[in-house]
């Protein structure tokens, strides 16, 4: 199975259908843009399956440099991981 690592908007997406966050951080044209990457970033990878667990600490990477999976963000921050049913 072939697994992968999502930001914390693409988690939100993935598990919830919840993109509230987009706007925390970007101005609108940014999280219209954000927006139209992530849902056919994460419908290329589907279907797919939490990888990870916050108890137990593992399946995720508190600080990544690497590029989002998903959508393709390249900044930095929190990766959970995913793998492909």
């Amino acid at each position: 199975m072939e697994s992968f690592w999502l930001c914390d908007n693409c988690l939100f997406a993935a598990a919830y259908e919840d993109y509230s966050a987009l706007s925390l951080y970007d101005t609108t044209d940014e999280a219209e843009k954000r927006l139209a990457a992530i849902q056919p970033g994460l419908m290329h990878l589907m279907p797919i399956s939490a990888d990870f667990d916050v108890e137990a600490g593992w399946g995720i990477n508190t600080f990544s440099a690497l590029p989002c999976e998903g959508c393709g963000s390249p900044r930095s921050g929190q990766r959970h991981q995913f793998t492909r049913l």
